[in-house]
């Protein structure tokens, strides 16, 4: 059973001091370090000249910033340090001095003297060096009714249930939506109706709103009880499996495990599944939730107040001030590194500060009718009142797994390549995707407090399941473990 669970020059000091007066580190973007010279390459002056108007990016060896200077020779100031993979604009003034050809370039608007050799000529994917955000901030603009009744507003773009989360963080229930047609007259969109009596506003406005979309909402009074519909764990698509067999499910030491059935949402195995625990970088997956419904995913975001130098021992994407990359890259940066950098980015960019945002996560929670989980920051570094159970975690990866390609699309990626600014290389730290056959997601997580979790899908014959392990050290073996046992042991229909 378990088998299916694969185990798969100069002298050196001063070639040193002369290195160490061109480079400086901007650290590893996996985990954040202080920055501390190590380039170790020679001084050289070989090939030809950058050309003039075109682009180049900064490739050192080490993962360094490249110093950018007030005068071809290293005896000049220091006026920036250009990270590593980021692009700068080649000007036509080149010359050698102190054993390298100088190359007079611009970043961000700064321009100044770098050492060539550490530059590339730059032939990828088109970069971002003029971020042009938005202007259309996420979410909903103008006057929401609080207390019940009609309001006129602006919808930042996304899905259906981002607007209804937003409008549900303040305090309206959602009945129904109007929107106007292109060729005249409105159509509607209504929470309490069955599925198919939407499919005229799917025709029209599309299940994915455009930003800057105009909407007439209707909204109950805030202690109106949610219905039905608008409690969305994916409804059943098909009966749940039945247990044929009579193994027992294996030991384990985890605190807490679950494994569910995606097609059904049946539990097929539990233990201490209800108790609410630190959960770790699990919280992402609701970050990741709220990210692509509520906003337009290739929407250029401006990075200004989030540093990951300033995060020293976090997993991080990479990103510092001055940055511009897509949500959809920010996303990846969250979800394969594990990015805390990226989930403050993100939570600022959606909802315009973190508290803000840790009450749509909590809104999420009530609005999908889970009650055992309460958040207080975006990426589950928090406090004792930040927690959640493996009945939980497992409701909202179901729900993110079926409910949103792009995010069943991130967590089954390998590595990825962001581009904005500059490049950042990204690797999924997720080991299970390729050490379980079948594995297909979703995220791990660790701190001290919560130890080491993981909630991880796996598809066997067409049939998804998910299991849940918080605070395991063998999390990966728990998981693959269970998950032989739950398809050992149960029939599908």
């Amino acid at each position: 059973m378990f088998g299916r669970f694969m185990r798969r020059a100069a002298s050196p000091l001063v070639a040193l001091l002369v290195l160490l007066s061109i480079a400086a580190p901007l650290g590893s973007p996996v985990v954040a370090q202080t920055p501390a010279p190590t380039e170790g390459t020679q001084a050289q002056i070989a090939g030809d000249p950058l050309t003039p108007g075109t682009t180049a990016i900064v490739h050192t060896l080490d993962g360094s910033c490249l110093r950018l200077r007030d005068q071809s020779t290293l005896a000049g100031s220091v006026i920036t340090c250009v990270p590593n993979r980021q692009t700068v604009l080649v000007l036509p003034a080149t010359t050698e001095a102190d054993g390298y050809r100088w190359q007079l370039v611009e970043w961000r608007g700064q321009s100044g003297w770098a050492a060539d050799e550490f530059l590339d000529p730059y032939t990828g994917p088109p970069i971002a060096n003029s971020c042009q955000p938005s202007t259309m901030k996420p979410g909903i603009t103008g006057q929401v009714p609080q207390n019940g009744g009609l309001g006129l507003v602006v919808w930042g773009g996304g899905t259906m249930a981002g607007l209804e989360n937003t409008a549900l963080a303040k305090n309206c229930r959602l009945t129904a939506v109007w929107a106007s047609r292109p060729d005249g007259g409105f159509v509607s969109y209504n929470f309490s109706v069955p599925d198919f009596v939407n499919n005229e506003w799917r025709s029209v406005v599309s299940d994915v709103m455009a930003e800057g979309t105009p909407l007439l909402i209707v909204c109950d009074p805030p202690n109106a009880p949610i219905s039905t519909r608008s409690l969305p764990l994916p409804a059943a698509s098909a009966p749940a499996p039945v247990q044929t067999g009579s193994e027992p499910p294996p030991d384990f030491d985890a605190r807490g495990a679950i494994v569910i059935d995606e097609a059904s949402g049946a539990v097929l195995f539990e233990q201490n599944a209800h108790e609410s625990v630190p959960l770790a970088s699990l919280t992402k997956i609701v970050t990741a939730i709220l990210a692509i419904e509520g906003a337009p995913v290739d929407n250029w975001v401006a990075v200004n107040d989030v540093d990951y130098r300033q995060m020293p021992g976090s997993s991080v994407m990479g990103i510092i001030p001055g940055d511009c990359f897509t949500l959809r890259d920010l996303l990846y940066g969250l979800m394969l590194p594990s990015g805390n950098d990226a989930a403050l980015a993100i939570a600022r960019f959606q909802a315009g500060s973190d508290e803000a945002f840790v009450n749509e996560m909590n809104t999420l929670l009530l609005r999908l009718g889970l009650t055992e989980s309460h958040f207080t920051d975006p990426h589950g570094l928090g406090s004792a009142e930040h927690h959640a159970s493996a009945y939980d975690i497992a409701m909202l990866s179901r729900y993110a797994m079926t409910e949103l390609p792009l995010f069943r699309e991130i967590v089954n990626t390998r590595s990825h390549v962001a581009v904005g600014d500059r490049e950042l290389s990204l690797r999924n730290v997720n080991s299970f995707l390729s050490q379980y056959d079948g594995g297909d997601g979703v995220k791990t997580g660790y701190t001290e407090e919560a130890g080491r979790t993981l909630s991880a899908s796996a598809t066997r014959n067409g049939h998804r399941v998910y299991a849940v392990i918080l605070n395991d050290n063998n999390r990966y073996a728990t998981a693959g473990a269970l998950i032989d046992w739950a398809f050992d042991n149960y029939t599908w229909p």
